[in-house]
Parts: structure tokens; C-alpha cells; sequence
């Protein structure tokens, strides 16, 4: 074994055996927002443990409750309801959160994932037919639709070259998922793009006390990157 391979394996295990963040007790997220004379917008949150607000210092700082105030302040009376759930994967999604999210009738639907199937390798193929399977299910629905592929994986918490390894495989899962959505002309948000430069810059403010998921300014960057999607994808969907 090279030194480099051992070196990346000493890595492997000490970020997997590293303390993040519980993921019980769970935010309450979802509610009602805006005007009740509002125009009125049921929106669903799909994803992982960042739909489900971990990191976040409170519910009012979770990603789907700050781009729920934004649609507000837009003139929707949003009725929020978030399905996300720690540790899912594309997969899972698929399986557990597409049937809530159709069975809710929803106007408009954001699907956030992809960076536990970084960490857990899932092949892409897997990604990529999953993924796509999502995306058609929730076109069927009549919703109007965005997406996300995984952050910027070059996380704080974890030390070179395994850093910059999880860089390169979030960027590969991130393009299969970019491309199943640009198929079908749904609005995708290129959010290591978008969010990653201010995670690089301001590693304090951005990420919650595991260094890995994102705090209260965090969720604000990543609200900021998403929310042109959302209003594309309602300008879309009439």
C-alpha cells in the first residue's frame, strides 16, 4: 500500500467515525406563510438531512422556511410541507418521499439531494435512472418542479486529499442528476457553484458545529442559489 492510499484510508475512517450533528429531535418544519389573500401555493420539500433544516439553529432558519417567507413576499400564501429525512439518498426519495409528495397535490415541488449517495458511492447509474424516475413521477403530478443536485462536498470537517476527492465525486453525481433534469427542460440549481464560494470563504458563519452540514448562514446561501429556480419553474408551469 502507498503512502498516499494508506493516507486516504486513515482519512475515510476518521471522517466516518466522526461525531456530526444528531438528527433526532427533528425540526418541525412546514406551516403557513404569507397574506391569507394571498395567491395560494402548496410547496413540498423532498431531500435529505439539509430539506430536513440540520445545522439550522431553529426552524425559522431552515432552507424551505426562508424560500417559503421569499414566495410570501412575492404575493403566494404558501401552505409548506417538508418530507425530507436525515441520511436519505436518491433511492429513497424515489420510494418513500415522491408517493407523500403526489399524494399532497402540491403546486410547486423542490427535490434537494444527492450527497449521502457521494459518500455512500452510489453507482450512477443508480443515480441517474432513480433520479429520473423521480423527476417524471413529480412532472406527472401536474406540480411545477426544481432541483438540486449535491453541495459543494469539499466540506470543512474533512482533511486533503480526502477533501478534495469528495469534490470530485459530488461534482460527477451532480452532473448525471444536471442532465436527467435538463432533459425534461426542469430548472436545476447549480448549487456548488452557486453556495460553494461563500462555505470556501466564510467557514464559520456557513456551517453548523459539525463543520459539515450548513448553519443559519448556510441555508441562507443556499435559499439565495435555489429561489430564481422556484420562480422559473412557476413561471413555467403557467
Amino acid at each position: 500500500m502507498t503512502a498516499s492510499a494508506a493516507l486516504l484510508g486513515v482519512e475515510i475512517y476518521l471522517a466516518w467515525n466522526r461525531e456530526y450533528l444528531p438528527t433526532s429531535p427533528a425540526l418541525e418544519l412546514g406551516g403557513s406563510f404569507g397574506s391569507s389573500d394571498g395567491r395560494p401555493l402548496r410547496f413540498v420539500v423532498l431531500g435529505d438531512s439539509t430539506a430536513a433544516g440540520l445545522g439550522a439553529s431553529g426552524p425559522q432558519h431552515a432552507y424551505a422556511t426562508v424560500l417559503s417567507h421569499r414566495l410570501a413576499d412575492r404575493g403566494w400564501r404558501v401552505d409548506l410541507r417538508v418530507h425530507g429525512v436525515s441520511g436519505a439518498r436518491v433511492k429513497s426519495v424515489l420510494e418513500e418521499q415522491v408517493p407523500l409528495a403526489v399524494k399532497a397535490k402540491p403546486d410547486l415541488v423542490f427535490v434537494g439531494i444527492g450527497a449521502n449517495d457521494v459518500t455512500h458511492l452510489t453507482s450512477l447509474n443508480d443515480v441517474e435512472r432513480d433520479f429520473a424516475l423521480i423527476v417524471d413521477r413529480l412532472l406527472e403530478s401536474g406540480a411545477a418542479l426544481a432541483v438540486a443536485g449535491p453541495p459543494d462536498m469539499r466540506a470543512a470537517a474533512w482533511l486533503e486529499p480526502l477533501r478534495s476527492l469528495a469534490g470530485w465525486r459530488g461534482r460527477q453525481v451532480a452532473g448525471v442528476m444536471r442532465k436527467v433534469a435538463e432533459d425534461r427542460g426542469v430548472p436545476v440549481v447549480p448549487l456548488a457553484e452557486r453556495a460553494g464560494p461563500y462555505f470556501a470563504s466564510n467557514p464559520t458563519e456557513a456551517y453548523g458545529g459539525d463543520e459539515f452540514h450548513p448553519g443559519d448562514g448556510g441555508y441562507r446561501a443556499w435559499a439565495k442559489a435555489i429561489f430564481p429556480a422556484l420562480i422559473e419553474a412557476l413561471r413555467e408551469g403557467g
